[in-house]
């Protein structure tokens, strides 16, 4: 082989390894372009994400959410506070991407990957504190006017006890509106989340006093999970398994037990989308 025609091998090999490599550089993303953003859809729920008369959220479910992010390597953003009506329709259309603390349901299943990440507490009914009526079995129930929260699932058994009794169940948007019911004696009792009932009455102070647990248990001996949301028709939607994943280890290692225990404090600023 002639030396001109080794040189111009040498040159051809290299030139090439060069237009390889530029390549691979070019298809890498540029800074800032490889983190997915996933919008997070809530509303206001006492003790687990506070989102009244504040412009960012804070409260175990978003420093949750928080976590998440950082741990599966996506940023979080957030809606304005809205509805959980409204929340559950955006994710069916797939123009936000997640939502928090869901029951599971059949209906929900059908729109969201439900991915699990604590254990459910029973609810409790909430009566006056003057009431001095004992209501420790369902069938006490048939003689009360009961409100319940439009939108939130109910464990099963509840949710059954509750379409009997339809003709005697007031719905209504929030706990915050059925405490206000059941004080202004419109109604015997609200059947509503246990901690979070707690902690909305904890939080207004003329409700202190003004509310006891009747004490009755609807858990019938079963518990279950309480799920993150990722909607089936995010542009995301592949990430279920890493989402399903840092989940599962978040409660194995201690986490999530460790933030729900810490006291709610302010969050940091996130960004809000509209």
């Amino acid at each position: 082989m002639t030396k001109a025609r080794l040189l111009c091998l040498t040159v051809t090999v290299m030139l090439a390894s060069w237009l390889a490599a530029a390549t691979v550089q070019a298809e890498e993303p540029l800074p800032g372009e490889s983190e997915p953003q996933l919008l997070w859809c809530l509303d206001h729920f006492s003790r687990f994400h506070h989102y009244e008369d504040v412009s960012t959220p804070y409260g175990p479910s978003v420093d949750l959410m928080q976590e998440l992010a950082r741990r599966a390597g996506f940023k979080l953003v957030f809606t304005p506070q809205t509805p959980v009506a409204r929340c559950l329709r955006l994710m069916a259309e797939g123009k936000v991407d997640l939502m928090s603390n869901l029951k599971f349901s059949a209906e929900r299943d059908a729109i969201m990957h439900l991915l699990p990440y604590n254990k459910t507490v029973p609810e409790s009914l909430f009566i006056r504190q003057d009431d001095r009526r004992q209501v420790e079995t369902e069938a006490q129930l048939q003689q009360l006017t009961l409100v319940s929260i439009r939108s939130y699932v109910y464990s099963p058994a509840l949710m059954t006890l509750l379409k009997q009794k339809q003709r005697q169940i007031v719905e209504v948007d929030s706990i915050e509106a059925g405490l206000e019911m059941v004080i202004r004696g419109r109604v015997d009792g609200l059947v509503a989340p246990t901690v979070s009932t707690s902690e909305a009455i904890g939080s207004v102070s003329s409700y202190h006093n003004k509310f006891r647990n009747a004490g009755i248990d609807f858990s019938r001996g079963q518990s279950g999970f309480i799920h993150v949301g990722l909607s089936r028709l995010s542009p995301y939607a592949a990430m279920e398994p890493i989402l399903r994943q840092h989940l599962a280890t978040m409660l194995n290692d201690g986490t999530v037990e460790r933030l729900y225990a810490e006291p709610t404090r302010p969050a940091p600023q996130l960004t809000i989308q509209p």
